[in-house]
């Protein structure tokens, strides 16, 4: 009896090994490999020359994996600018800016080649409730 107990308790702690490594893609959230690495007011960019109070923020792909992002800076008048990478591979790095920046920041990633999960488009993210 104690033989088959311990059997069935090494069955069942391999079929759990065996489980935790077939996790479905979407169990892992790519918004955790972006790493937020530089943010600054004031920041010089080409496209606001007239800008009081530009607005730029970095962030690096921390993981393994290729990742598509999409980023968004919020302007003072609520809209939100968006950049977008399809292929963000381990170490790159992506940034955005407002003009006239509230300083407020959004960010979705995916694995790239994953088609079954969509980036928000940009009406979505403007449509948003998020201020």
């Amino acid at each position: 009896m104690k033989k088959l107990l311990t059997s069935f308790i090494i069955l069942g702690a391999a079929m759990l090994l065996l489980t935790g490594f077939n996790l479905p893609q979407d169990a892992k959230d790519y918004t955790a490999c972006l790493r937020k690495v530089n943010k600054k007011f004031g920041a010089e960019t080409k496209l606001c020359p007239a800008s009081s109070k530009p607005y730029k923020v970095w962030f690096v792909n921390d993981c393994n994996d290729t990742l598509a992002v999409k980023l968004a800076v919020q302007e003072t008048s609520k809209r939100w600018r968006t950049f977008v990478r399809l292929q963000l591979l381990p170490g790159d790095t992506i940034s955005g800016y407002a003009c006239n920046s509230t300083g407020k920041y959004l960010y979705y990633a995916k694995q790239y080649a994953d088609n079954s999960v969509e980036l928000p488009s940009d009406e979505e993210i403007n449509s948003s409730n998020i201020h």
